[in-house]
C-alpha cells in the first residue's frame, strides 16, 4: 500500500488525510475511498503507524480509504468515476464550497422546472438523495472543522 496526504499548505491540517493510492493518471490521483486529487497538491506519506524514512508523516489516517482498500474486489479502479454530483465525503473547505454551488445550481434548475409545471419524479428524486449525501457530507465536514476550534 502507498500512502499519500495533501502537502502541508494546501488545506487546512484538519483536512488532511492519509490516503491509500489506488491509482494515477499524468495530473490526478485516486483513492480507495473514491476522491480524486491533483497531482501536484499531495505527497507521498507514511502510513500513520508505520513511520518510513525520507517520507513525511501521516496527518491522520482516511478510514475510508482503510475499509474500501481491506474489502477490495481484485482489479477495481477509482480513476474514471463520474466527478459529477455530491460526493459522500468533503474534506477540504474548496471542496465543500464547490459542492453547496453544485447543489445551488441544481436546486435552481429544478425550482425554475417545477415553477413552469414540469415535475419531473425521477429528477425529484435524483435531487433529493443528492440532497441527503450534502447533508450527510456537510455533518462530517463540520464535526471535523469544530475538533479544532479552542
Amino acid at each position: 500500500m502507498r500512502y499519500f496526504q495533501y502537502r502541508r499548505g494546501i488545506v487546512p491540517d484538519w483536512c488532511r488525510f492519509a490516503h491509500i493510492r489506488c491509482n494515477t493518471s499524468e495530473s490526478l490521483v485516486s483513492s480507495w475511498c473514491r476522491q480524486l486529487f491533483r497531482g501536484d497538491e499531495v505527497e507521498a506519506c507514511s502510513a500513520l503507524d508505520a513511520p518510513e524514512p525520507g517520507l513525511p508523516n501521516a496527518a491522520l489516517a482516511c478510514s475510508d480509504c482503510i475499509v474500501s482498500f481491506a474489502f477490495r474486489e481484485s482489479g477495481e479502479t477509482t480513476l474514471g468515476i463520474d466527478p459529477t454530483g455530491i460526493p459522500a465525503r468533503i474534506d477540504t473547505p474548496d471542496q465543500m464550497v464547490s459542492a453547496m454551488r453544485l447543489l445551488q445550481e441544481d436546486l435552481t434548475y429544478e425550482a425554475d422546472r417545477i415553477q413552469t409545471g414540469d415535475v419531473g419524479t425521477s429528477r425529484l428524486g435524483h435531487l433529493a438523495t443528492e440532497v441527503e449525501t450534502f447533508a450527510q457530507a456537510l455533518r462530517r465536514f463540520g464535526w471535523l472543522a469544530a475538533r479544532e476550534l479552542p
